[in-house]
């Protein structure tokens, strides 16, 4: 999803080009024609040499400018020199340079501006481009890539190079990028990685602190697919962009991976943590429907120290999911949206456990929370334009329109009892007063409850007086069910306004 991070994305196309199996041939005034058109309908600025030898053409003194955006400064991308050869079978060979200097400029949320300079640097790519002027295809390989931060200035002060360290590198890259022009340009990706490994480091200007981290993803993947339309846009409103026909989609798995996390402040240990995991995806999608964003992890693992908390703080999870699709844009008509997360079978340690249950008064069984959303809503105005933001943060203003809601499934289970419903209320937007007035039903069910209260008063967590009322509370809500220690309640909302609980009215 390249109009994601267009700074990144330019990057990325120079190392590996852009274009297909090879069943006609394209010339190497093709292949640097599609580049051209591709940056400059980004709104980058192109500039360089071109001298034609044989069957290669040669571009030297490449620059490419990126606009201001709101949120960041102009930035640029120089090579020296690109070669593009045509081969005997109707493919065209690109050849970078080994090292390919990156600028860009960012602006923090104080004003400050920081320049940053990087190299994309790699060893042993080889990138062949096929097909024909309207669909090409790059396929390429590299032994490794890796984009490194060379020099940081902050408001004008160089910064040296112990006050800040970044580093990212691939080992075992290969992909294809297949280029198809028709009514739209479209791009079909899939990137594959052996390893990738990262390095961050960043030091407090006045000596006080630092903080350091590292980590790696192994064996990751790629593929997505974006289309762009053939005229000039602007990459930095990503509201005009979606009103361009700008799409994107694509999905990030990995099979593993581990990070390092410590923090120090006047040379002593303020914070640490380790991570590690058996992989997990990413699933990102935009355009004219919306956003949809989930991802899930599985089997974490993560141990954090701190001085200011007395034992270890460790847990792990076999699977942890989230999701989240919502409507971008100002509609008339209500749109889907969704939002949900999982977390199952969370677990910690019992030095933790021994904090407050040191007598093992609870059950230890892990822990899962889920909460399922669904409903529909229309936005009233576009959340992703530039203006938006003073518009969301108006109490006065209500930034969308909410219709139904159905709660799919939600589950807490801990400490030997579980909470579990399910739902689904609509919202008359009418009411008088412009209150949200909702109408519909929820059925909930607690298995184990009156245990877990008799377990916290055990344990002193809970006093008897609150127990008590805890109680009363769900007398009221609640009626038995027919297994032990198992309460049922259907909470209602009706037209007149008024809260039932299982046919009684309770407001």
């Amino acid at each position: 999803m390249s109009f994601f991070n267009h700074r990144f994305t330019a990057a990325t196309v120079l190392a590996m080009s852009t274009a297909s199996t090879a069943y006609a041939d394209v010339s190497a005034q093709d292949v640097w024609t599609d580049w051209k058109s591709y940056f400059e309908g980004l709104g980058y600025g192109v500039s360089a040499s071109e001298a034609q030898s044989g069957d290669t053409l040669t571009i030297t003194d490449l620059t490419i400018d990126i606009p201001q955006t709101e949120d960041m400064g102009a930035s640029s991308m120089r090579l020296d020199q690109v070669a593009f050869s045509e081969n005997a079978d109707g493919t065209v060979s690109v050849v970078f340079p080994e090292v390919m200097p990156f600028a860009m400029q960012v602006t923090g949320e104080e004003g400050e501006v920081a320049d940053v300079e990087l190299e994309v640097r790699h060893t042993g790519m080889v990138s062949t481009v096929s097909g024909v002027p309207t669909e090409m295809t790059n396929a390429y390989t590299a032994q490794t890539v890796e984009v490194i931060m060379t020099g940081l200035t902050v408001d004008g002060e160089v910064q040296s190079p112990d006050m800040a360290l970044v580093k990212l590198a691939m080992q075992g890259l290969s992909g294809t990028t297949k280029t198809t022009i028709g009514g739209k340009r479209v791009y079909d990706q899939s990137m594959q990685a052996g390893d990738v490994t990262y390095d961050l480091a960043f030091a407090d200007p006045e000596g006080s602190g630092n903080a350091k981290m590292n980590g790696r993803i192994d064996g990751l993947n790629f593929t997505g697919s974006s289309a762009f339309p053939l005229v000039k846009i602007d990459t930095g409103d990503v509201s005009s962009l979606l009103a361009a026909g700008v799409t994107g989609e694509g999905t990030f798995n990995y099979t593993g991976g581990a990070s390092d996390i410590s923090v120090e402040e006047n040379g002593a240990s303020a914070f640490s943590a380790t991570t590690t995991s058996n992989g997990g995806s990413l699933d990102v999608a935009l355009g004219e429907d919306g956003l949809n964003y989930a991802g899930d992890q599985k089997n974490l693992q993560v141990a954090m120290m701190s001085p200011d908390f007395p034992v270890p703080i460790e847990f792990d999870m076999v699977d942890a999911r989230f999701n989240l699709a919502m409507p971008l844009q100002k509609t008339e008509e209500m749109k889907d949206f969704a939002f949900g997360f999982a977390f199952n079978d969370f677990s910690m340690s019992d030095m933790l456990w021994g904090m407050f249950d040191p007598n093992a008064q609870l059950p230890r069984d892990p822990a899962t929370i889920v909460l399922d959303l669904t409903g529909k809503a229309r936005m009233l105005f576009d959340f992703l334009d530039p203006s938006a933001a003073t518009v969301s943060g108006d109490p006065n203003i209500t930034p969308a329109e909410v219709e139904e809601v159905n709660i799919n499934r939600l589950q807490v289970k801990a400490a030997g009892a579980e909470l579990t419903g399910e739902g689904a209320f609509r919202f008359d937007n009418a009411a008088p007063g412009g209150a949200l007035k909702p109408i519909g039903a929820a059925d909930l069910s607690l298995v184990g409850g009156n245990k877990l209260i008799d377990s916290l008063v055990a344990m002193g967590l809970l006093p008897e007086d609150q127990a008590m009322g805890a109680r009363m509370m769900l007398g009221l809500l609640a009626v038995p069910g027919n297994a032990p220690d198992t309460l049922n309640s259907r909470i209602e909302t009706n037209e007149q306004g008024h809260i039932l609980a299982n046919g009684q009215r309770i407001q």
